[in-house]
């Protein structure tokens, strides 16, 4: 329980955009981003995130894309291509869907972590454009990827939440461009 206290306000802090330390301005959402993240933090063990995973677990996981935690989701989206990120990317699509909160809070959680060494892309903004990109191709920008966006930009006004949501917004209307 004290764990999930403490992830739960690591995460308010971050979700909400403000520091609270040294005397530096604290944003007033902070209190509602812990309301709206604190459900689904609970259910996490996440005392860290990284980009980080390992060839042998790539198999595991292409196979496994529906069942595999988050977090190995992410690391094999970040280092697949082709076919097998196809898949991936769906799914990190339908957990966003299915619970927005816990995929935002993880990446914003990822902090300024970057798709590889090579590619200076920072990763939870790779990941946004993989979402979005996979709602626009495969389901033609649905209803129902707007009204979560929508909800999400009401819970998420300011701070890194919603730099991320305004990213994937972004790449999701680019995505639907591209495919007319």
């Amino acid at each position: 329980m004290k764990k999930a206290a403490v992830l739960v306000c690591m995460a308010s802090v971050l979700l909400s955009g403000c520091s609270g330390a040294g005397g530096e301005k604290v944003s007033q959402t902070a209190d509602s981003c812990a309301q709206a993240v604190a459900s689904e933090l609970a259910k996490t063990d996440w005392t860290a995130v990284s980009t980080d995973t390992n060839s042998e677990d790539a198999a595991y996981v292409m196979a496994h894309t529906d069942t595999v935690a988050l977090d190995r989701l992410i690391a094999f989206t970040l280092t697949a291509d082709g076919g097998p990120s196809e898949g991936a990317c769906e799914e990190l699509r339908s957990r966003f869907l299915e619970s927005p909160h816990t995929v935002l809070a993880y990446l914003v959680l990822m902090g300024d972590q970057t798709v590889s060494s090579d590619d200076s892309t920072p990763a939870a903004e790779f990941i946004c454009g993989q979402i979005a990109s996979a709602d626009a191709a495969w389901h033609d920008g649905s209803e129902e990827f707007a009204q979560v966006m929508e909800s999400c930009k009401a819970d998420y006004p300011e701070g890194p939440a919603a730099e991320l949501l305004s990213k994937m917004e972004t790449a999701h209307e680019a995505s639907l461009e591209r495919n007319k």
